[in-house]
């Protein structure tokens, strides 16, 4: 039965928590794994983690104390402690970028029971000289469905917050939580923090503002026509990508991979795009047939075989660009080949 007496509901929502640690964590992991599940069904998501844990029994008095005892027991009002705890189980979901907050909510909304939304970036944005974390935080529960499956029927009462952020928003949540004194600091301190603050939502905004003219700038290039401008142009990850899919189609390319190589090309000659296609184009097949030799003992990648096809063309610009024994056992090839022909 709801009282106002603290200490008394203090004590059972203390033996409330007792009474079903094991159900809250068996939610916590299953709530968790469900959401993950949903999130996997959009393929244009970029999600980074999904993290969840179980709130400290002393942790949540201590919230309900700073933000509703005062106000419930100055109206005398009647409550349960545990009422007011919607974030005892919490899911927190990283996101790359800042448009996918939205993105990850909307599915959670139409898969769950939403019971109540706060959009902390919303409110920041509309508060002048106030700093702080954003993101998106959902109190929630099991939709009708799920709540008549067995293996969540005994969940079906708990309420649980999701927590949604990019990357750059959670780094500055764990600062925020480093500063002390927020609200009462002298001014000269607190526009310090303020424009901390609106370097990270800067930062937010341009990382994903990159991602987007990247994205757009392969499009290009994967849509356009042979021109001189691009075939003049030094050697960049995106034509090497393009040209990579042409030549060795099926391929599976690692984007650290590309830009490692791709630095390490320019770094030795400073080839253009067009050069390099030709390179690659006139020479592949023989290097094909060096690999033929290799009776499958030493495989080549998509990326030693341009490593062999390059210094093939231009032994002194790019004499390093295979390993020693790589280098000796191609010329000594090579010589043969002369030899026989």
């Amino acid at each position: 039965m709801a009282s106002s007496n603290f200490e008394k509901e203090k004590q059972t929502f203390l033996d409330y928590v007792n009474d079903n640690i094991e159900l809250l964590r068996n939610a916590e992991s299953s709530f968790s794994t469900l959401i993950q599940s949903l999130l996997a069904t959009s393929s244009e998501l970029s999600v980074s983690t999904v993290t969840s844990r179980l709130k400290g029994r002393k942790e949540s008095i201590k919230k309900f104390s700073g933000k509703y005892q005062s106000k419930l027991e100055k109206g005398k009002k009647a409550y349960e402690i545990k009422d007011y705890i919607t974030d005892l189980i919490g899911v927190r979901i990283i996101c790359l970028y800042e448009k996918n907050i939205q993105e990850v909510g909307d599915i959670l909304r139409d898969n769950l029971c939403l019971i109540d939304s706060t959009d902390k970036s919303q409110l920041i944005e509309q508060t002048e000289n106030t700093f702080g974390y954003k993101g998106l935080h959902l109190d929630m529960k099991l939709d009708e469905a799920r709540e008549a499956m067995p293996e969540y029927s005994r969940y079906k009462d708990i309420v649980f917050e999701v927590q949604i952020r990019t990357i750059i928003q959670d780094a500055w949540s764990v600062l925020d939580h480093k500063i002390k004194y927020k609200k009462s600091i002298p001014h000269g301190l607190k526009r310090r923090i303020n424009s901390l603050a609106a370097l990270f939502e800067t930062a937010d905004r341009e990382f994903y503002s990159i991602q987007e003219e990247t994205e757009k700038l392969e499009k290009i290039i994967k849509e356009e026509s042979k021109s001189t401008d691009a075939e003049n142009e030094v050697l960049n990850a995106f034509h090497f990508a393009k040209l990579s899919e042409t030549y060795f189609p099926g391929a599976r390319l690692a984007s650290h991979k590309v830009d490692a190589l791709v630095d390490e090309i320019v770094k030795m000659n400073q080839i253009t795009n067009g050069s390099f296609e030709k390179m690659v184009r006139d020479n592949i097949e023989t290097i094909k047939g060096y690999q033929e030799i290799l009776d499958g003992k030493h495989t080549l990648t998509l990326y030693t075989v341009i490593r062999h096809i390059l210094y093939f063309c231009d032994k002194s610009s790019f004499a390093h660009i295979l390993y020693d024994n790589q280098r000796i056992t191609f010329d000594n090839w090579l010589k043969n080949q002369d030899s026989a022909s």
